[in-house]
């Protein structure tokens, strides 16, 4: 074995000590290779019966990806590893050292368990420290890279087999005709459809597209189109191709983006982006604002790298009558936005969109549309003066809460909805629940999704339910430390903002089912999206943008270039201006 003597007595260098000057073969930097094969070596005995096991790699971060390649191949070339087509095969991670190195580690829990466990107890501590007495010279000698100075037998070296994952596009339909073949009770019979693909997967291996390794210092590409069938997208770095990705979801017609990449500058090339571009070109008014760029005439008009014109950071929107009805089509019928009022919608568009007329067009698109005049009800003023209460000092610190009843009972048997907001942010969270349920089942619900994200409240406001005036309700608070304040009896008007949210989630509901024609238990979490997310006077943005400090991203933000690099001094600056606000 390879050994490591080190001496911290006044810091003497390795190589300065005349036993490891005499001794240079065991006192080595580095292991060389495989150990000798010695009487002992490391055997992986299983439970009798068991199978081979395979674990999926770990995902990891460009930077890991880089320390694994070249830990791999220093392993590699000291044939301490060796390539493997063994059933088996365990994930690898990266652990950070004491001195800042990269420890390769692989995953083998899975094996452990297959494995007969070796009982050997440890000595007691204390027996130990007997043997030492009279002792005066004590020293520490620990092997070099020990994992791997110790050899594994022959035939349990399949065993110890790890993956890394190597990508192929449409490998799961390349390879389909061959994965049939493996199936139980199938003949195995190669057609030509076996070869075809046999030859395709040859040819995917050891030809181009060959997918790269992200660069975090450079920038990123991503190539996307969409279409009733669903949502393409191509990640490029350098006009290579790093990552593809495709998702359909015809249920809900909604796109869920996936997160490619952690760091770096992003460049989005979309269908909607190219129209904006072409549009504007055809434009003559916002062609004349172009050239009197930079001249005080065009003061706030800007335009970027790709030639898009922007207005006080909003995007320029031609006069062009497809693409304004895409832009209000999308802000206003579409399951993310259920129908807004005028006020609403303008508010929430213009943060993205500019153009002439634009508050005009937008009220005369709301007054338009038959559903919204269906769904929403005309809600009256209060006659009397506003009794404002105090202000909550933070976050979910002060809360409201009432049920929406009488309600169809749905596939889950549930007939009501428990709606609890926020004061501060006006942020709700809307509960399906059973009016008949117990106390102790609402409690648990509570606790869920209350609780668990937001933390325990200073003080609850609502009416005088049965169940808010239980002794059981007060209990629980009163050991939680939260304070309930009842409203008045008779008057719900003392627990206006409940009241007011309720309004607001029959509208969205109704207009939702009217629209979509679904069950209201199937809308109800596109109707809280959509509360969260839309414009509240009281407040002077969207619930969402209060309580996180940034607005949620819609498929309205797709057409944004560019990803927004803040670092923590401003998120923070950022949050503070938008909660004065508030």
């Amino acid at each position: 074995m390879i050994l490591s003597f080190i001496s911290v007595e006044n810091e003497k260098l390795l190589n300065s000590i005349d036993v490891v000057r005499d001794f240079l073969e065991v006192f080595s930097d580095d292991v060389p290779g495989l150990p000798p094969k010695r009487e002992l070596e490391f055997s992986i005995d299983l439970i009798p019966g068991v199978g081979p096991v395979s674990i999926s790699p770990y995902r990891m971060a460009p930077v890991e990806l880089s320390e694994l390649k070249k830990q791999v191949e220093e392993l590699l070339e000291k044939q301490m590893i060796r390539p493997s087509v063994s059933p088996w095969g365990a994930p690898v991670l990266l652990v950070k050292k004491k001195d800042g190195g990269v420890r390769l580690c692989v995953d083998y829990r899975q094996l452990n368990k297959l494995t007969i466990k070796n009982k050997y107890p440890l000595p007691r501590i204390d027996d130990l420290m007997d043997q030492l007495r009279g002792a005066s010279v004590f020293s520490k000698i620990d092997l070099r890279s020990g994992y791997h100075q110790i050899r594994v037998k022959e035939e349990d070296i399949p065993k110890t087999a790890f993956r890394t994952r190597r990508f192929i596009e449409g490998f799961s339909k390349i390879v389909m005709p061959l994965t049939q073949l493996t199936r139980k009770d199938h003949p195995f019979i190669w057609t030509e459809e076996c070869e075809r693909s046999f030859q395709e997967l040859k040819e995917k291996l050891t030809s181009s597209p060959v997918l790269i390794l992200p660069d975090p210092n450079k920038s990123f590409e991503v190539y996307c189109d969409a279409s009733h069938q669903g949502l393409g997208c191509v990640l490029m770095q350098d006009r290579q191709v790093v990552a593809y990705a495709f998702r359909q979801d015809m249920n809900l017609n909604v796109v869920i983006a996936s997160d490619f990449i952690s760091c770096g500058m992003t460049t989005i090339t979309s269908d909607f982006l190219e129209m904006v571009k072409q549009k504007q070109v055809q434009d003559t008014g916002l062609n004349k604002v172009r050239e009197l760029l930079g001249s005080e005439k065009a003061e706030g008009f800007e335009q970027d790298m790709d030639g898009v014109l922007s207005y006080k950071g909003r995007v320029c929107i031609p006069q062009d009558k497809e693409l304004k009805k895409l832009i209000l089509e999308e802000g206003h019928k579409s399951k993310l936005s259920v129908h807004p009022g005028m006020t609403k919608m303008y508010q929430d568009l213009k943060k993205m969109f500019w153009w002439n007329g634009m508050k005009r067009e937008i009220a005369g698109y709301v007054a338009s549309c038959i559903m919204f005049q269906k769904a929403k009800v005309e809600h009256k003023k209060p006659g009397a003066l506003l009794q404002v209460m105090e202000v909550p000092e933070w976050k979910w610190d002060s809360i409201t809460m009432d049920f929406v009843v009488g309600l169809p009972r749905s596939a889950k048997n549930c007939d009501s909805i428990w709606v609890i907001v926020h004061r501060l942010t006006k942020c709700a969270h809307f509960l399906l629940v059973n009016i008949k349920w117990s106390l102790e089942k609402l409690t648990q619900l509570y606790i869920k999704e209350i609780v668990r994200l937001h933390g325990v409240p200073s003080s609850i406001i609502s009416d005088r339910d049965l169940r808010f005036t239980s002794r059981f309700w007060k209990n629980l608070h009163q050991a939680l430390g939260t304070k309930l304040r009842l409203s008045s009896a008779y008057h719900p008007q003392t627990d206006g903002q409940s009241e007011r949210t309720i309004q607001s989630l029959e509208d969205l509901l109704r207009a939702c089912i009217l629209d979509h024609l679904g069950s209201w238990e199937e809308m109800l979490p596109l109707v809280e999206f959509t509360y969260n997310n839309s414009f509240h006077a009281s407040i002077g943005m969207a619930p969402f943008e209060a309580l996180y400090g940034r607005k949620c991203q819609t498929p309205l933000c797709w057409f944004k270039e560019g990803e927004s690099i803040m670092v923590g001094p401003d998120i923070i600056l950022q949050t503070t201006e938008k909660v004065k606000q508030i």
